[in-house]
């Protein structure tokens, strides 16, 4: 009875994970209003870093983040980029020009409870690692009715910086490259 159980527990979370899966994929075109990973931008105008090369030692950074995304941690993955080039052309130094950072409106996705008492449901699963094993609490939906993906307004933060970078540190406003990219050093 117990494996029966578990079996048709593991179906309808099977089930949802697909239906939620389904929805995502479904909407790639709009961005998620959460917060914007560390990544690359896959296209020009996509979400996450790009970079160009404006001389020798001087490159724009790029990056494009939704509205949930603190302007603090916009900034540091902008910085930690540069830092990543520096390394990348053997530079130790990287220091910030200028900056400039724009917010602007557009519009994401975000999935949502239609219902207020929905039908989500918990039961209780083991798992096993080398460790040993553990319950472990699964929630799953009984109904996919209840989930719907809805076009929300947002604002996208557009932060660029010109960074120079340098072999010698030319400055008291540089950053050490292997402090940048190794902060527990």
């Amino acid at each position: 009875m117990l494996e029966r159980k578990s079996i048709t527990h593991f179906t309808y979370f099977l089930s949802s994970a697909i239906f939620v899966l389904t929805l995502s994929l479904a909407c790639t075109a709009v961005p998620s209003a959460v917060p914007t990973p560390y990544k690359a931008a896959v296209t020009p105008d996509g979400y996450g870093y790009s970079s160009s090369q404006l001389s020798n030692n001087e490159y724009r950074i790029k990056f494009k983040a939704t509205e949930k995304t603190s302007a603090d941690i916009v900034q540091e993955y902008a910085l930690r980029r540069a830092a990543e080039l520096a390394r990348q052309y053997n530079y130790d130094w990287v220091t910030i020009v200028k900056t400039d950072v724009e917010k602007k409106q557009g519009h994401g996705k975000t999935v949502v409870r239609s219902k207020q008492n929905n039908n989500i449901k918990v039961f209780q699963d083991q798992q096993c690692t080398m460790s040993g094993c553990e319950e472990v609490a699964q929630p799953f939906v009984e109904s996919e009715d209840d989930i719907e993906v809805r076009n929300v307004p947002m604002s996208n933060i557009h932060y660029s910086m010109i960074v120079r970078m340098s072999q010698t540190k030319p400055g008291s406003k540089a950053f050490n490259v292997h402090e940048l990219l190794n902060p527990n050093d």
